[in-house]
């Protein structure tokens, strides 16, 4: 019977996340990964099969933090769904280190580089933004029955708009935007969803 890989999987998979998030998919060589995994090649192939298999691990590991960091706390637990938004966008944008806004969203950057090359994964990764643009959906449904939307808005447009929203910034974020510039775009773009 083979052994086991004896690694902390989590310990693993958080150094994989974090070189995959800073240098993409394709510059994250088998070498590379190796060294911030500290593991050595047997381990890696036991462990996860290829570069491919343990990135969609990692897409997994990513969102199961974002789901217990991020969406649980805000789009997930707060009561009012305007305050839901609104909070989910705060701790998104205001609270990571910059240096980790800076990489971007590694969802978004996946479906970017990996769309032409490896739709496998970009889908993968197109499913989870899908899995998020439905939280909002059903917050902004909330919203609109409480009479916080207008009636004639079109609720599946506005979930699109914050995916985009969201998408943008992560963009702005990439190029060195700072928390001012963040506040003015997420006051403008969430002022012009919600009624008073």
């Amino acid at each position: 019977m083979p052994r086991l890989p004896e690694f902390d999987r989590e310990e693993v998979l958080d150094s994989a996340l974090s070189l995959f998030w800073s240098d993409g998919y394709e510059a994250s060589s088998i070498s590379k990964l190796l060294s911030v995994m500290n593991l050595n090649r047997g381990s890696l192939y036991s462990a996860f099969g290829s570069k491919a298999t343990l990135f969609s691990t990692v897409l997994d590991h990513y969102m199961a933090y974002l789901q217990c960091h991020l969406f649980s706390c805000t789009l997930v637990s707060v009561e009012d769904p305007c305050d839901a938004i609104t909070a989910f966008f705060n701790k998104a944008f205001f609270e990571p280190e910059q240096s980790q806004l800076a990489n971007g969203c590694l969802f978004f950057n996946a479906i970017s580089e990996l769309s032409n090359n490896n739709p496998e994964l970009a889908g993968k990764a197109r499913e989870s933004i899908q899995w998020i643009r439905q939280l909002f959906y059903t917050r902004l449904l909330e919203a609109k029955q409480l009479g916080r939307i207008g009636s004639g808005q079109d609720i599946e447009g506005l979930a699109d708009y914050l995916i985009a929203l969201v998408a943008g910034l992560r963009t702005l974020c990439k190029s060195g935007a700072n928390a001012d510039v963040l506040r003015r775009v997420i006051d403008a773009g969430l002022s012009s969803i919600f009624t008073k």
